[in-house]
């Protein structure tokens, strides 16, 4: 179980979600893995299903990126062309991985700012979907639109709450003015609250925060404090999380947990 989320804004930039949890073969869980990472100039990308086959895929995704660092100040990648030309890299990572693995499933959703295009206030955004075992590309592109993979897409809790946020007379539209990303984090905000809420054993309120714009890709949390009424403080901070699939082996191992086999 995991939910990794997308969103675009009329402001011309988006935004992606992914929250940090595990789910181990016995049954337990753990917030261990962070699954979205930015990937090259403007697109970034996040995992949920086997975590080994994850971590693999956004691999071979961010090789296929791969851009020689004075064409990083030049260049950048059209969405539409990664979306449709990755496609046979995604199957062969999948077809080679372990039997156990596969039986998992694999999702990859991939957030792209056009270099070229326009749409709103700013450049034009994409969201593709690709599931296992063909990976066949769903491309998605909205001034205002959410989409996401992963259990926490079919909750209806968190549906209901969030989808009022996606329409254009929303107030949350204000969270942008003079503060530049505003809109992005009062969404994160938003969501981690309702993860909070209305929790689910697969799914952590903690968050990594990715904003994408053409020029930039802000890596962030939603670490905040809550202060009740005695006038404590409840400080939610991001645990220890691992970034790599090897490193997420031995982070599991030191709290007690079996890596092989685990899911998000």
């Amino acid at each position: 179980m995991t939910w990794v989320c997308a969103a675009s804004t009329i402001y011309g930039y988006g935004a992606l979600y992914s929250d940090v949890r595990v789910t181990f073969s016995d049954g337990r869980t753990a917030d261990l893995v962070q699954k979205a990472y930015p990937l090259s100039n403007f697109i970034a990308a996040g995992f949920a299903g086997s975590v080994r086959i994850g971590f693999t895929l956004l691999q071979s995704l961010g090789e296929a990126l791969s851009l020689p660092s004075k064409a990083l100040e030049t260049h950048a990648w059209e969405p539409k062309w990664v979306s449709q030309n990755w496609v046979p890299i995604a199957r062969s990572v999948f077809d080679s991985a372990p039997e156990e693995e596969k039986a998992h499933g694999a999702h990859v959703l991939m957030l792209g700012v056009s270099p070229t295009e326009t749409c709103g206030l700013g450049a034009k955004v994409y969201f593709t979907r690709f599931a296992s075992p063909d990976f066949r590309p769903s491309i998605m592109s909205r001034a205002i639109k959410v989409c996401s993979i992963g259990t926490g897409a079919k909750i209806k809790e968190y549906h209901r709450d969030l989808k009022p946020l996606f329409r254009l007379t929303s107030g949350i539209h204000q969270g942008e003015v003079m503060n530049q990303g505003g809109w992005a984090r009062t969404l994160g905000f938003s969501i981690s609250r309702r993860l909070a809420e209305f929790p689910r054993a697969g799914i952590s309120r903690h968050l990594h925060v990715l904003i994408v714009r053409r020029g930039s890709i802000l890596v962030e949390n939603s670490d905040e404090n809550i202060y009740p009424p005695n006038g404590s403080c409840i400080e939610i901070r991001m645990p220890r999380v691992a970034r790599s699939y090897e490193e997420f082996l031995k982070l599991a191992e030191s709290v007690g947990h079996d890596g092989a086999g685990a899911v998000c």
